[in-house]
Parts: structure tokens; C-alpha cells; sequence
């Protein structure tokens, strides 16, 4: 299971999605519908356009479903300490029991990425998870104080950077961020002597 804001995945575990989609039913977990990403766009065309990309790419990269929290982009601070949202999230987690769930880690930039973070593991903690939980980077400066595990994905990159290309609604945003994606998978791959790889923080 993938608890996150729409693109990040593809852009921070992509190729290890397109992995694990062979081995495992994986779910994705939506919490806002970036309806603030224009300011020349009204938000429900903005809304309506990314759920059906969202959708789109999902398919190609083999996810099994997508579920929707609809929750204000650029406002999910608000939500973190949310009993409803908190117990939306544990409803998601208890009626598909992951084995695994990579989610957003506390130190992102990004205030919507560490409010994502904030609420899944209040849920997790308040549900007494016993899974494995993994925090993935989409903007990290900063290291997690976590034991790192690297994912090859060396057969899965090509396709990784075609599904990023497919976030045309965020052309702008996305495009700046595949060089800096493509080296990180260089720089990680080395760490485990590969082409490519993908690097997780194991939090549980």
C-alpha cells in the first residue's frame, strides 16, 4: 500500500512499484487532488483531469486501485490532527490489510508531504500496525535517522521515467525533477553496485 499526494510515487518508488506489481495487489492512497497546482485553471477541471492521469498511470504502472481522500490541497495540515481523517486512514489500512506500506516521511519539505506522514502513522500507531512500514523521498534534504534499504530497479527505469512524462497536467513541476530523478538512481544504485536503484528509510 502507497499512502501519499498523486505523482510522488511514481517520481520516489516508481521503478519499485513496477516491481513489486508483479508480486503484490498494490493499493494507492490519495489524500489531496492537487487542485491548487494552476492558477489559470478552475479546480474541478484541475481535479477532474488528475484523477483520470491518475487513473491512466496507475494502470500502466500495475496498481491494483486508487483511493481518493479528496482532502484540500495545500491545507492537509489542518487535517493531520483530524479524528475522521485519522480514522478514514485506518478503515483504508484494515480493509486491505498491506503487508507493506511506503508512505512519506516527517522530514519533507513539503508541510502537505509530513501532514500525509503525520496522520498515516497516527493511524498506524493507534491501530498497533505490525507490518512494515517504509518513508520514501520526493524533495528530502535531510536523512531519516533509519536503517536505509536500497531496491534495484535497474530493469525498471526506462519505464519509470515514461510514466513521470505521463503527469501532464504538472508538465512544469515534473519535468524539473527528472534529471535530479534520474541521478539519484545513479547515486543510489551505486551503494549497492548496480545501474539503478531506489532508496527507502525502514521506519517499522
Amino acid at each position: 500500500m502507497l499512502i501519499h499526494s498523486s505523482d510522488d510515487e511514481t517520481i520516489s518508488l516508481g521503478g519499485t512499484i513496477l516491481k513489486y506489481s508483479k508480486r503484490y495487489n498494490i493499493i494507492k492512497v490519495v489524500f489531496s487532488s492537487g487542485e491548487k497546482s494552476s492558477p489559470y485553471l478552475k479546480e474541478g477541471h484541475i481535479i477532474r483531469e488528475r484523477i483520470k492521469e491518475t487513473e491512466k498511470i496507475s494502470r500502466m504502472a500495475g496498481i491494483k486501485e486508487n483511493v481518493y481522500f479528496h482532502l484540500i490541497d495545500r491545507k492537509l495540515q489542518e487535517f493531520s490532527d483530524d479524528e475522521g481523517i485519522i480514522n478514514q486512514t485506518k478503515d483504508v489500512i484494515k480493509k486491505y490489510n498491506p503487508v507493506k506500506i511506503f508512505t512519506l516521511t516527517s522530514v519533507d519539505p513539503h508541510p502537505d508531504h509530513r501532514a500525509t506522514n503525520k496522520i498515516t502513522m497516527t493511524a498506524l500507531k493507534e491501530m498497533k500496525y505490525d507490518g512494515e512500514i517504509y518513508g520514501y523521498e520526493v524533495w528530502n534534504i535531510i536523512k531519516l535517522d533509519e536503517p536505509i534499504v536500497y531496491e534495484n530497479i535497474t530493469p525498471y527505469m526506462k519505464k519509470k521515467m515514461q510514466l513521470i512524462k505521463e503527469f501532464t497536467s504538472q508538465w512544469f513541476s515534473v519535468y524539473s525533477l527528472l534529471i535530479p530523478t534520474w541521478f539519484r538512481a545513479i547515486k543510489n544504485g551505486r551503494k549497492i553496485k548496480v545501474k539503478y536503484a531506489e532508496r527507502f528509510f525502514k521506519i517499522q
